[in-house]
């Protein structure tokens, strides 16, 4: 760490704009980085910065560390899923997943469960019918991560049981709270999600796309302008 602060300001500025925004890209997949994919992520995410103060003699230059963070969220929000789904029907990649069933299905953005549904490596048989019922809690309406599943269970099947339980107390009043229950993902036998897409995230995106479209249109004509180009 010391080593690091004795490297020059803008050397330094670089590498803290790439590892904020390759925070901000490989939020879900940290733990089973290669050390030179992350490296490679930070430089890259890292360049606008290092081009802005190599290029822009100010000390407003070194507000360029905000880029990395920026263009990271930008990709993960907008072009990655995008870019994945392009590369798969143009036959240059075989899956749409990011290698890892569980972590696609946990990570998957513009897409919301409507059904969850959960058999134990004992047999027992958890599940959560509506989804929709459970919008606006803390959690809702389920966590996934690599650990494991966390939703509200509304119905259980025991072992060799043919009819669904219903949990009656899986909601409570205000002053308790809902109640959410854990699965880790060694005890879990089998997941069954349901996904419908999410029509409001589709167009808020599409808005999106046509703001930043206009933003650079304007950008350009101004500079084109006022002679900057």
């Amino acid at each position: 760490m010391q080593e690091l602060l004795q490297l020059p300001l803008q050397i330094q500025a670089t590498l803290v704009a790439g590892y904020w925004g390759y925070i901000v890209l490989k939020r879900d997949y940290r733990n089973t980085e290669k050390l030179t994919d992350v490296w490679m992520l930070v430089l890259l995410l890292g360049l606008p910065t290092a081009l802005t103060i190599q290029l822009w003699d100010s000390n407003w230059a070194y507000l360029a560390v905000l880029s990395g963070p920026i263009i990271a969220f930008i990709w993960v929000k907008f072009a990655e899923a995008g870019w994945t789904d392009f590369l798969h029907r143009s036959k240059v990649s075989h899956t749409i997943s990011s290698g890892d069933v569980w972590k696609t299905l946990s990570s998957y953005k513009g897409v919301e469960a409507t059904l969850i549904k959960v058999i134990h490596k004992d047999g027992r048989q958890y599940i959560c019918n509506h989804t929709s019922d459970f919008y606006g809690d803390v959690f809702a309406p389920f966590i996934m991560d690599d650990d494991g599943i966390a939703f509200y269970v509304t119905h259980t099947k025991s072992i060799g049981g043919t009819n669904w339980i219903e949990v009656t107390d899986v909601k409570s009043d205000p002053e308790y709270g809902n109640m959410i229950t854990y699965f880790p993902r060694a005890d879990v036998h089998l997941l069954e999600l349901r996904y419908i897409r999410d029509a409001k995230k589709e167009i808020s995106k599409r808005l999106i796309y046509l703001s930043c479209g206009l933003a650079v249109a304007v950008a350009v004509y101004l500079m084109l302008y006022f002679d900057l180009l």
